[in-house]
């Protein structure tokens, strides 16, 4: 070949070589681009679950807000309903009692301990009985300190809960000595012993056993 023939051929090929070199960039730069297109589509499409998920999320939690907002009307009204009902149960009891001497008022308040059971509550004070009764404190006060039979408002509640405890013994066998001073509202195992050993000289645990052993003999009885 003569000079100018290797100059072209030369130049040729280092036209080539860009071409090829410029493909290869141009190649590179595409996959990169496709790359970047790719994640943000991939970003968008997770914005746009992560969108749905929100709005879901507000719509449950709006529904959920209007739930509540129908519960507490409810039970506003069912608190008014309650409100309403106690007033007038005091108003009642306190036109029962107005006029009652000392033996028809206990005789009052022992029927309605009886229907409520309000003995059995462990935190029951003069104040909140008096409350729930339609009595002023005083009054109530005045009438166990002058019973003969009480010496106190206490001392009247553990009565009542011992005969409750004595009836749950009979009638709840499977039950502990604790669970069942605890339902007859007594604080603890040893104050329900102390109460039951003053009132019957004895324990509960042993008037259980004399309950059983009742039964037993008088099964024997009837075998025989």
């Amino acid at each position: 070949m003569t000079g100018p023939q290797l100059l072209i051929v030369a130049i040729i090929a280092v036209l080539v070589m860009a071409f090829l070199i410029t493909m290869v960039v141009l190649n590179s730069q595409a996959k990169k681009m496709f790359s970047a297109n790719s994640r943000l589509v991939n970003n968008q499409n997770a914005l746009l679950e992560q969108n749905k998920r929100q709005e879901k999320d507000k719509t449950a939690l709006k529904k959920r807000i209007n739930e509540l907002e129908e519960e507490l009307k409810q039970q506003a009204g069912d608190e008014v309903a309650q409100l309403k009902e106690q007033t007038r149960e005091y108003r009642e009891n306190i036109e029962q009692t107005a006029d009652m001497g000392d033996e028809e008022l206990m005789i009052w308040i022992d029927q309605k301990m009886d229907e409520t059971n309000l003995y059995t509550d462990t935190d029951l004070t003069l104040k909140t009985l008096a409350n729930a009764l339609g009595l002023t404190q005083r009054r109530l006060n005045v009438l166990f300190k002058n019973h003969p039979k009480y010496a106190n408002l206490g001392d009247y509640l553990n009565e009542k809960r011992v005969l409750l405890a004595c009836r749950l013994l009979h009638e709840k066998p499977n039950w502990t000595i604790e669970a069942i001073g605890t339902e007859a509202g007594f604080g603890s195992r040893r104050t329900f012993q102390m109460e039951m050993k003053r009132r019957f000289g004895i324990t509960p645990m042993q008037y259980r056993k004399g309950m059983e052993n009742a039964v037993n003999q008088e099964r024997t009885d009837t075998s025989d």
